[in-house]
């Protein structure tokens, strides 16, 4: 391994070696008490390539900054952070996550970006009691059925995002939707979720379209919805990564006239750039803001525009959050982190204060309980925003599958 100041990763360097870099983490190893000497590792299980590439980035730069702001230590221990990419592929991602268990033994795992990964290094996370905090992936089994004491979201569930729009759709914008979404786990469960909430408030789905990940031309897909455009009212969709522009773009100019809403992050702000005025419309929802007016968010946003000379969006929101997440933790515990069931208690009762707004992590399940936001995207002179347009309080999922076992 080489020793590196921290900085992004690129897929040429993770190819053949982690970064190993002046930024570390938690939990001590085998079960024992770490030393004040001891280097406080975390192993990051993110995409750093492939299409969803920008994703993994995002989360890094948003860790990194907390990590500089925390002085690259907590509780006289080193964070010492190990990066690699894991190509948005779930055996490439089991593969990393078994050789930073037992080989690097890290104290905590970050990531990953995709439902799918998720899924996969579940199991491996728990068996080897190893902290997972997941950075972005929102799948709802993680902390429902699949749900782990080792296992905490500091991001978003599929559900969470996409009930609560399935109703505000429904009650504002009208009772016919059609669903676009990226035939993969994330996908469906979004599309089932905001359907569940639709379907509550009377609203009926006529059109699914299931778009392969990775696919850049929307044109059959808009070509069918056109034909049914006046049975709907709204169309949902979810293309995330490398689509995600492409397909905004192309739905603003096929002048399709329902409504286009989904995720957010169909319209994050670090796209704004390359959408400009076809994003003006696209209702999202999310759980992160960047205009948000309490002085947390000011200096968040303030922080990272110094940093990397640009907004931030939810997902390096997401990355600076489990930094602090870790730290905090770690400064409850003096650096102790042989006690896992004392690990786990010390991230419930963290206070991280994050530029989101409310959150906690519910002991239940490990999912994170947070306000979600229905924007609209507006243009304010020469920059384009998220304004907000309802807000759901606390959301909580209320699934009830979630077992914790050690």
């Amino acid at each position: 391994m080489m020793m590196q100041a921290f900085h992004r990763p690129t897929p040429r360097t993770l190819r053949s070696k982690a970064l190993r870099t002046g930024v570390a983490l938690l939990t001590a190893a085998a079960g024992t008490a770490a030393t004040a000497a001891e280097d406080l590792k975390v192993g990051t299980v993110l995409s750093f390539s492939q299409v969803m590439g920008i994703y993994g980035n995002a989360i890094m730069d948003g860790f990194r900054l907390a990590v500089e702001q925390a002085g690259g230590q907590v509780a006289g221990r080193k964070i010492v952070v190990i990066a690699e990419d894991d190509k948005n592929d779930p055996k490439v991602a089991l593969q990393l996550v078994r050789r930073l268990t037992k080989d690097e033994k890290v104290d905590f795992l970050v990531g990953p970006v995709g439902s799918h990964i998720a899924q996969a290094i579940r199991e491996d996370a728990h068996r080897s009691k190893t902290f997972l905090l997941i950075a972005n992936a929102g799948n709802d089994e993680l902390t429902r059925e699949l749900c782990s004491p080792y296992v905490v979201r500091m991001s978003f569930s599929n559900w969470q995002w996409n009930q609560p729009l399935g109703e505000y759709a429904a009650e504002h914008l009208g009772k016919r939707a059609a669903l676009v979404a990226s035939n993969f786990v994330a996908g469906k469960q979004m599309g089932a979720a905001f359907r569940a909430g639709f379907e509550a408030k009377g609203g009926k789905v006529v059109e699914e379209v299931w778009p392969a990940m990775g696919t850049a031309d929307f044109s059959n897909a808009l070509t069918g919805l056109r034909r049914i455009e006046d049975q709907l009212d709204v169309v949902w969709s979810f293309i995330p990564g490398s689509g995600t522009v492409n397909y905004t773009n192309q739905y603003a100019q096929a002048k399709l006239k329902p409504a286009s809403i989904g995720p957010q992050s169909n319209a994050d702000d670090y796209f704004f750039g390359a959408m400009q005025d076809n994003a003006l419309g696209v209702i999202g929802s999310g759980h992160y803001v960047v205009s948000t007016d309490t002085p947390r968010n000011k200096a968040f946003v303030a922080a990272f525009q110094k940093r990397y000379n640009r907004l931030p969006a939810a997902v390096d929101m997401q990355g600076y959050d489990s930094a602090n997440m870790i730290i905090e933790a770690t400064r409850k515990l003096n650096g102790n982190l042989g006690d896992k069931q004392a690990v786990r208690k010390a991230i419930l009762e963290a206070e991280i204060n994050s530029p989101r707004g409310y959150f906690k992590i519910d002991p239940n399940t490990g999912n994170a309980i947070q306000n979600i936001y229905i924007t609209k995207v507006v243009k304010r002179g020469s920059t384009y925003a998220h304004e907000t347009l309802k807000t759901y309080e606390k959301v909580q999922d209320p699934d009830t599958s979630c077992k914790l076992g050690w």
